[in-house]
């Protein structure tokens, strides 16, 4: 087992041999343990009284997101670290520092070896004080181990500590995926996660920004990533893993038919976004009623709007004023005000009296479409008047 204050480089460089990438290391970690440790401690007053700050902070995640947060606001009071070889000023983090890995490089070491040091006191320490001490993120961390140990096998669940054995399985499953310091206050979530998972996800961790993404994750169980894998070619099951893993309980709902229909429909012209559309069974519920062509012409929002809005808009309005519909509603609403009409949960009064209004017009027979177009701004201009008040006379 690696020392506490042992930092991850992840692989050296490539053009770098061992030696060289080894005095790298030991340079970084001087660095840190010395003069930066000293600086976070003028810095941060909780540090100041600790023997090993650095240790310390490197075994819990909040303290060491705390110090990644005050060398962000604070740069200036890092500036002498920041220097390049001829010690010049370095203000792009991917360039090399002096000792000749960038911030970013670092920021990724710190994070991985923070993510080591608490899978240490996580799952071999049977003495060690808990990690976390936030009343909220606690009551997070029950809620996801609780849905972990109601979704998955248990030959696949985190092993009661002392488990020397599977905190190096939840390291080396997670560590290719670490880089980015908001990882970090997650990284107590992604312990609670199976190994065998993470390792399946792959950069889809990445996708998992929160801790409730974490958790929904969680909830869907091995069930439905073996069900959507027995429905996805290998290559669509590594793209749905590594750009939305959530939608594998969507794959798994629709069915090998159903799939394939609707992934012949859209697929092609939302790409990536199909993933985030199966992210909602509801949604999905409300597609596999609707024909090739209605799916077509709403394929670019699909990943946005609301089952209510599927269903709203496709009973009122005609397949050809379905894009124009959506269209004209994005741009004179905005991204936001859109997703907040549209979007899930969505405002379902607001959807029916603007669908029930669209298809109300009396439109010019020799050209319906245009005239549809050059119509519909008007609903939307009449609501952003007064959204309160509009919402009111619903």
């Amino acid at each position: 087992m690696p020392s506490p204050t042992a930092i991850d480089s992840k692989a050296k460089s490539p053009d770098k041999d061992d030696a060289s990438a080894g005095r790298q290391k030991h340079q970084i970690i001087s660095t840190l343990k010395g003069p930066v440790a000293a600086r976070m401690r003028q810095l941060i007053p909780t540090l100041a009284p600790l023997d090993d700050p650095y240790r310390t902070v490197m075994e819990s995640p909040e303290l060491l997101y705390g110090c990644l947060l005050v060398f962000r606001k604070q740069r200036s009071k890092f500036a002498d670290f920041l220097v390049d070889e001829q010690g010049r000023p370095v203000t792009d983090d991917a360039k090399p520092l002096s000792c000749g890995r960038s911030v970013n490089d670092i920021i990724g070491m710190i994070v991985r070896s923070g993510a080591r040091q608490y899978a240490t006191k996580r799952f071999v320490d049977a003495t060690a004080k808990p990690n976390v001490v936030e009343p909220q993120t606690k009551s997070l961390l029950e809620k996801l181990a609780s849905l972990v140990t109601g979704n998955w096998r248990e030959d696949e669940r985190p092993k009661p500590r002392p488990n020397r054995n599977y905190a190096e399985e939840f390291y080396q499953a997670i560590r290719d995926n670490l880089e980015h310091d908001w990882q970090v206050p997650l990284i107590p979530h992604y312990a609670e996660l199976p190994a065998k998972l993470i390792r399946e996800l792959g950069p889809g961790l990445t996708t998992l920004r929160n801790p409730e993404g974490i958790a929904a994750l969680a909830n869907i169980g091995r069930r439905s990533i073996d069900g959507a894998r027995k429905i996805l070619s290998d290559d669509m099951m590594r793209e749905m893993l590594e750009t939305q893993p959530l939608a594998a309980q969507g794959v798994a709902f629709l069915g090998k038919a159903n799939y394939e229909a609707l992934h012949s429909a859209v697929y092609g012209r939302m790409g990536a976004k199909f993933w985030e559309m199966c992210k909602d069974t509801d949604r999905l519920e409300a597609l596999e009623e609707k024909n090739a062509r209605d799916l077509g012409e709403m394929a670019s929002y699909l990943h946005i709007v609301s089952a209510d809005t599927i269903h709203r808009m496709t009973e009122k309005l005609q397949p050809y004023q379905l894009s124009v519909f959506l269209d004209t509603a994005w741009h004179a609403l905005g991204e936001t005000e859109f997703v907040a009409v549209f979007g899930i949960p969505g405002k379902p009064g607001l959807i029916r009296r603007f669908a029930e209004k669209a298809a109300a017009f009396k439109l010019d027979h020799a050209d319906p479409t245009a005239d549809f177009a050059n119509r519909l701004p008007d609903i939307f201009k009449a609501y952003l008047l007064s959204p309160k008040g509009y919402e009111k006379g619903l």
